[in-house]
């Protein structure tokens, strides 16, 4: 009886000891945890991809379906902060937000000056997103993206992610991508062809992946109940394979650095 005692203690403490090797919500989050952020702002996604006056200006497939999945990602990015009990402005009024501060409408912009928006619409703190860079791969789709949250009275980030992302593809005999079985009912809700389909899917899914990792917010039941949970890795490669099931892997931010910006 002792020995089996002594057994699982062990494997105990070797079980505490391999999950303080893993950064908890409580070191990850802890700006977000003190300021206690209960509306949010997600500014216009960032894109620094080259499109129709750049590289792939002739490439007209190419930019529809980025366009479209781009525009498709902003839609789709509240929902996942919402259900961690955060107030989010809409996309329609979040744009109007955008329009005040940019010279055109076709070029949105935000104020560098954080504060106005605290100070004009009680927003707490910002939500940025920006689009580095697609590249086709060995049958994969990859997409190079960042996240980061910004308190709008310190200017402190309260979080940031680096993400390659990236989505098996099939191609058929023409080189054409093949439609998963996962994505035939987005598409038909959609109206999307294939390969937008497939870039939007992926875009939705890993930032649903990183934002329902976000603590619950303040004004949320379960605030300060997930202090002791795992906080995803601050940069890391998500895989969504034909099969629409996810493989996650922790990423040096080095090794994202190299392949998204060719250093």
């Amino acid at each position: 009886m002792r020995k089996i005692s002594t057994i699982l203690l062990i494997a105990i403490i070797s079980t505490l000891a391999a999950g303080c090797k893993t950064e908890r919500k409580a070191t990850r989050y802890q700006n977000l945890y003190t300021e206690k952020p209960a509306m949010i702002y997600i500014a216009p996604i960032i894109d620094k991809i080259q499109r129709k006056k750049g590289t792939y200006a002739d490439d007209l497939v190419f930019n529809r379906e980025i366009n479209v999945a781009h525009a498709y990602m902003y839609q789709t990015l509240q929902g996942p902060v919402v259900r961690r009990g955060y107030y989010v402005i809409g996309p329609m009024a979040a744009k109007e937000i955008a329009r005040a501060d940019s010279i055109s409408t076709d070029d949105l912009k935000f104020s560098p000056n954080l504060a106005n928006y605290n100070t004009r619409y009680g927003i707490d703190a910002i939500l940025f997103v920006t689009i580095y860079r697609w590249v086709e791969e060995n049958g994969e789709w990859i997409v190079y993206l960042n996240y980061t949250l910004k308190s709008t009275k310190t200017s402190k980030t309260l979080m940031n992610y680096n993400v390659k992302a990236h989505k098996t593809v099939i191609l058929d005999s023409k080189r054409d991508p093949q439609m998963p079985v996962a994505d035939w009912d987005f598409a038909d809700e959609m109206g999307t062809d294939n390969g937008t389909t497939q870039r939007a899917r992926i875009l939705e899914c890993v930032s649903d992946y990183v934002l329902k990792n976000l603590p619950a917010g303040s004004k949320n039941k379960k605030f300060e109940q997930d202090n002791y949970h795992i906080a995803n890795p601050e940069c890391f490669d998500y895989l969504l394979d034909e099969e629409n099931l996810i493989n996650f892997t922790k990423m040096e931010l080095e090794v994202f650095e190299k392949e998204c910006f060719d250093l």
